[in-house]
């Protein structure tokens, strides 16, 4: 059995797992338990490992499977938050394409002149210019401090300004997953998170819900995931970069307009 399993249990249970002592009924007891009572257990994971099947008769396992299903547990809301991230896409597509527009509308190019050692102000972007995101995104590595009289080359801005926004796309999306589980499932978040039944929570409340979870997945949660949602926001720009410059500052433009009305 894996390390990261084993070393979840009691004691006694770990050692009659090693022994090979242990009932199937017992084990399934135990695990139904941790599953209730410690919201940190990771077992979704493990399911399909050989050695935890080999001790666990199959009515016993069902009856795990169903218990996750409905369970809060760290573990749950992990692969809730994984799948909101993908489902979700459109809704960061929607923020790039805000972003971009408003470059395009309403920023300047900058070029470094060579020649004068200089950076130039180019004028307005052209959206003509562009046949992908990532064509732009190799222009926007010069920007001007709004407050002061001089430029400044920042060579990884444009990567930092999308990746900021991939992050708040992620961050935004937890966000969401928590209030749909709070309206759907009020007790049983209330009992996740330690809050007093009658307790009505505020947006701060769940901001502050939202980046202790994040921060769980970022640092402690203990299990290895290459594809670990809180890392992934380089990833998401590197998505978006192939998509078409027209077509997201069609879908952009209107956003903007819009908020300046």
């Amino acid at each position: 059995m894996k390390k990261g399993l084993l070393r979840q249990f009691p004691k006694q249970i770990r050692e009659k797992i090693l022994d090979h002592t242990i009932e199937s009924y017992e084990l399934r007891n135990v695990i139904l338990k941790l599953i209730d009572s410690n919201p940190k257990f990771i077992i979704r994971i493990y399911l399909n490992d050989e050695a935890l099947r080999d001790l666990l008769e199959e009515k016993d396992l069902e009856m795990i499977e169903n218990r996750l299903k409905s369970a809060l547990t760290y573990e749950w809301f992990y692969f809730e938050f994984k799948k909101a991230v993908k489902e979700n896409m459109n809704v960061f597509v929607r923020d790039i394409a805000e972003s971009f527009a408003f470059s395009i509308l309403y920023e300047n190019k900058y070029e470094y002149d060579e020649a004068s050692g200089k950076i130039k102000d180019c004028g307005k972007f052209n959206i003509e210019d562009y046949d992908k995101l990532g064509d732009f995104m190799c222009d926007y590595g010069l920007m001007t401090p709004d407050n002061d009289n001089f430029l400044d080359i920042d060579p990884d801005n444009s990567t930092s300004h999308f990746d900021e926004i991939a992050l708040n796309y992620l961050h935004k999306t937890l966000k969401q997953l928590l209030i749909d589980v709070y309206n759907k499932r009020p007790e049983e978040f209330h009992k996740f998170f330690g809050i007093e039944r009658d307790y009505i929570l505020s947006d701060m409340d769940f901001e502050e819900f939202e980046y202790e979870l994040f921060e769980f997945f970022d640092t402690d949660f203990p299990m290895p995931d290459f594809n670990n949602p809180v890392g992934i926001a380089a990833e998401l720009v590197s998505k978006v970069e192939e998509m078409d410059a027209k077509m997201l500052f069609d879908m952009g433009k209107d956003l903007v307009i819009s908020k300046e009305k």
